[in-house]
């Protein structure tokens, strides 16, 4: 299962924003059932962020979610993103970061 959020940073939180999901690889990668991770900024607008990361199962990006990581992961994208959304699925249509807090239970 592949999971992209795309975030577009706050004025002057860009080298912020890319840290911050740069840190919080390992720990992604280090779950059980993830398989990859990575960042990709845009290279026409470098406000624009690009987290992909592929689960093995559903349920271990919802295993995920409920962990510190997880907590990071969506604080970051409140506080340094003006905007994100997210895309569960190649084929999926893109949504609010609100379906990631719903599969996280808040």
């Amino acid at each position: 299962m592949e999971l992209t959020i795309e975030m577009r940073a706050r004025p002057g939180k860009v080298q912020e924003l890319y840290q911050t999901l740069q840190a919080l690889l390992p720990t992604i990668r280090s779950e059980k059932c993830a398989r990859d991770c990575r960042v990709y900024q845009d290279v026409e607008d470098e406000n624009v962020f690009f987290l992909v990361m592929n689960w093995e199962k559903k349920a271990g990006l919802e295993h995920y979610l409920q962990t510190g990581g997880g907590s990071a992961l969506l604080g970051a994208v409140d506080l340094l993103s003006s905007t994100a959304r997210v895309r569960l699925g190649k084929d999926s249509p893109w949504e609010g970061i609100e379906s990631l807090k719903r599969m996280r239970g808040g």
